[in-house]
């Protein structure tokens, strides 16, 4: 047996028992908030942008109005063909997105506790590209916000997915010569659009 498979071994049989998730009282924490308006200050408080779109067609005129110099873009948005530059299913190797200007996603809900947008795997094209576009553009149902994280993840509960996230606000860190730096390992801005169904 090998280094690893021994420290495994030892790791599953040395394995806690699991703990029933905690019952938490939802009520509590109802503060009547506007969502909208809180989701909204909660984007641009950790370095985002919000804008609204009355449809698809909006959408990109005002993402190309945003962004006029970009040249590699791509859209999961329906009706966005004509935005496109690139063909994301041509795509063999995830270092041929490092040009990527402008990603546009849909985003199933929003939470106005911390400016999050639930991404899940099938509306991540490929898995790598949210995170090494340069400018990253969430769209989001602006019905579809709810308070806090605790209803995100009752409204997570019993999907089947191998793979989502909940993004909030552009990369940034703040531990290089004690100044705030936007974009360090990440898009380097984050907009987030909210579309009346």
């Amino acid at each position: 047996m090998n280094s690893r498979s021994e420290i495994l071994s030892k790791i599953k049989a040395n394995k806690p028992e699991s703990l029933n998730l905690p019952q938490i009282d939802l009520n509590v924490f109802n503060e009547k908030l506007n969502t909208l308006d809180q989701f909204k200050k909660m984007v641009e408080a950790v370095g985002g942008n919000v804008l609204t779109a009355k449809s698809n067609q909006d959408l990109n005129a005002q993402i190309s109005n945003l962004f006029p110099d970009s040249k590699n873009n791509f859209s999961t948005i329906k009706e966005t063909d004509s935005f496109n530059t690139i063909k994301i299913d041509t795509i063999t190797n995830d270092r041929q997105l490092e040009d990527l200007d402008i990603l546009v996603l849909e985003g199933i809900f929003g939470v106005a506790e911390n400016g999050a947008v639930w991404i899940p795997n099938q509306n991540i094209p490929i898995r790598v590209a949210p995170f090494i576009c340069k400018h990253l553009i969430l769209v989001i149902d602006s019905s579809h916000i709810i308070p806090y994280l605790h209803q995100a993840y009752d409204q997570l509960e019993g999907d089947n997915f191998d793979f989502g996230i909940f993004i909030s606000g552009p990369s940034k860190t703040a531990d290089i010569e004690q100044s705030l730096v936007i974009g360090a390992q990440g898009a380097l801005s984050l907009t987030v659009f909210l579309v009346d169904e």
